[in-house]
Parts: C-alpha cells; structure tokens; sequence
C-alpha cells in the first residue's frame, strides 16, 4: 500500500514538473524573439542611417553630428547588449557574407 502511495506522489510530482518545464520554456522562446525582433530593428536602424549619410555630411555638422554620433553610440551599446550566440549568430554571419 505505501508502495502504491508512494508511486502516485512521485508521478503527480514528476507531472506538475513537467508542465512547469513546458511552460517555462514556451515563456523563454516568445522572450528570446522579442530579443531577436529588437536586435533586427536596431540593425535595420543602423543600415538606414548609413544610407543616409553615406557622404558624411550630415556627421560632420555640429548639430546634426551630435545626434548621429549619440545614435551610434546607442546602436552600439544595444550591439552589446544584445549579444547572439549559436544558431542564430551562425545565421547572421552567413547572411553578411551573401
């Protein structure tokens, strides 16, 4: 009888960790894509601000090259921030060289 007690414990326990590991990981991919919508818009950012001022007129205002060099920065400390590893960054790297 406390056999049987003792089975159902264990596999009413191993079940609520298993829905909690579900869970928990569903909750850990929808966070890693917010991460990775981010991470595109700020690369989509950068590459039209270069177009932008590809001749450097812009950079080399004083007033407009404040805000440039502020966007820069920023863009660069979200680069940190932001760090991809894995898959992903394998990705990335493979579209940089297309």
């Amino acid at each position: 009888m406390l056999h049987l007690i003792t089975t159902i414990l264990l596999g009413i326990i191993a079940s609520s960790f298993g829905v909690v590991i579900f869970y928990a990981l569903k909750r850990i991919n929808q966070y890693e894509l917010i991460i990775l919508n981010i991470d595109t818009t700020i690369e989509l950012i950068k590459h039209q601000l270069k177009m932008i001022d590809d001749s450097g007129h812009f950079e080399a205002d004083d007033e407009v090259g404040f805000f440039f060099d502020e966007l820069k920065q920023l863009g660069d400390e979200l680069d940190q921030l932001f760090e991809i590893t894995g898959e992903v960054d394998d990705e990335k790297k493979e579209k940089k060289e297309e």
